[in-house]
């Protein structure tokens, strides 16, 4: 069986992580579709996908990761995402919309339910970046952790927050 994971994963978090964990667990295996993958950088949107892929294949390195382009428009959006990941049995997500879209395309879904979401949400998350406080490293994988040093996440957060 094959599931999808369907997010932005602007950072990956703990909640991110629980989510690709229990569709691994009901699937074996699993395609990841990274939403907005084309967008620039914003404060809402600061990691390429090359970045976001990277930090997939950091926790997951098993796992097929995709880029999914936005469209703009949902009568269309559930077809373009399975025509990019290929089929899938299940879609796992804790987003409502992505999850009807996906449901009305035929594509059984499973809401897992929000894991810690006020400390693993990703706005949270770029908020601690972007503010300088290292409570961060406690809600991304560590395989995460030294890539975000790497790219030096916190500064990039907070250049694009001093810009909006």
């Amino acid at each position: 069986m094959r599931g999808l994971v369907v997010g932005r994963f602007q950072p990956l978090h703990g909640g991110h992580v629980q989510l690709i964990r229990q569709a691994l667990d009901g699937c074996g295996s699993v395609v990841v579709a990274v939403g907005s993958s084309t967008e620039p950088p914003s404060l809402r949107n600061p990691f390429t996908f090359e970045e976001r892929r990277a930090m997939l294949d950091a926790a997951f390195p098993k796992i097929q990761v995709v880029g999914v382009p936005d469209l703009n428009d949902d009568a269309r959006w559930a077809a373009h995402c399975l025509a990019l990941t290929g089929p899938v049995d299940r879609a796992y997500g804790n987003d409502p919309h992505s999850l009807d879209l996906l449901a009305a395309a035929g594509v059984r879904t499973v809401s897992s339910g929000l894991v810690r979401r006020s400390a693993w949400e990703g706005s949270h998350v770029r908020e601690l970046l972007a503010n300088g406080d290292p409570a961060w490293r406690q809600r991304v994988p560590p395989a995460v952790v030294g890539l975000l040093d790497e790219w030096d996440a916190p500064g990039r957060l907070r250049k694009l927050a001093q810009a909006s």
